[in-house]
C-alpha cells in the first residue's frame, strides 16, 4: 500500500500561504476590535455628557466648574478617598453612578474613583470656567463640551483642557486630544449628543465644531 504525504516544498508553500493570510487578516481583526472599543467609548462620552446636562438642569443652567473647593470640609469620592476639593467628574458621578463609564477601553490608565489618578476624558475649560451657563452657548450642537484625553507631558492634568494648553493655542491637537480611535477621538457636545471626529496631525480645526461657547 502506497503511503502519501506532504513534500517539504508543499509544506513550505502551505506555511507561506498561512503567513500571507495572517498578515492580511490580523490588521482587519485589530481594526474591528478597535471599532468596538470606539463604540463603547462613544457610549461613555454620551452618558457623561448627559450627566453634565442633568447637572445643568439642577443648578440654574450653569455648567459644573472644573474644580470646586470644599475647604475646610472634605468631600468623599466614589473610590473612597477624600479631598478638600471636588473635580468635575466627582460632581457628575452622582448623575451617572458608574466609575466604569469614566474609563475609555482603549486607554491603559484607569480612574481609581478618587481625586487623583489617570483620566481618560477632558472637560472644556471654556465651558467649565465657572462663568458659563446654557444661555451663553450660541450653538450647543456644535460646541465641544468634553472629549477623549490622555496624559500630556508638561500639563498638570489631562482631565480638562485649559486655555494655556496647546488645544487652545493652535498647536497640534494630538498632543492633548488623542487619535486612539481609528485616527480620531470621541467628543461630547453641549446639547448632550456625542460624535466621533477625525484628529488630524498638525491641525487644530474640527470643521463645523468649536471649543468657544
Amino acid at each position: 500500500m502506497k503511503k502519501t504525504g506532504f513534500t517539504l516544498i508543499e509544506l513550505l508553500v502551505v506555511i507561506a500561504i498561512i503567513a500571507i493570510l495572517a498578515a492580511i487578516l490580523f490588521p482587519v481583526f485589530a481594526k474591528a476590535r478597535e471599532k468596538a472599543r470606539q463604540t463603547s467609548c462613544l457610549s461613555n462620552v454620551k452618558q457623561i455628557s448627559l450627566g453634565i446636562m442633568m447637572y445643568v438642569q439642577d443648578y440654574d443652567e450653569e455648567y459644573p466648574r472644573i474644580y470646586r473647593s470644599a475647604s475646610p470640609a472634605r468631600m468623599t469620592y466614589p473610590g473612597g478617598g477624600t479631598s478638600t476639593g471636588l473635580m468635575w467628574y466627582g460632581v457628575i458621578y452622582p448623575y451617572v453612578k458608574s466609575m466604569q463609564i469614566f474609563n475609555c477601553p482603549s486607554y491603559n490608565y484607569k480612574w481609581n474613583g478618587n481625586y487623583t489618578g489617570k483620566f481618560a476624558y477632558g472637560y472644556s475649560y471654556r465651558v467649565g470656567n465657572g462663568t458659563t451657563n446654557m444661555s451663553d452657548v450660541e450653538s450647543p450642537a456644535t460646541t465641544i463640551l468634553m472629549a477623549d484625553s490622555w496624559e500630556t507631558p508638561g500639563v498638570s492634568s489631562q482631565s480638562y483642557y485649559v486655555t494655556t494648553n496647546p488645544v487652545m493655542s493652535g498647536a497640534d491637537y494630538r498632543s492633548v486630544v488623542p487619535d486612539r480611535h481609528n485616527d480620531g477621538a470621541n467628543f461630547g457636545m453641549c446639547d448632550g449628543h456625542a460624535k466621533w471626529l477625525k484628529v488630524q496631525f498638525g491641525s487644530h480645526n474640527f470643521p463645523g465644531y468649536q471649543w468657544d461657547p
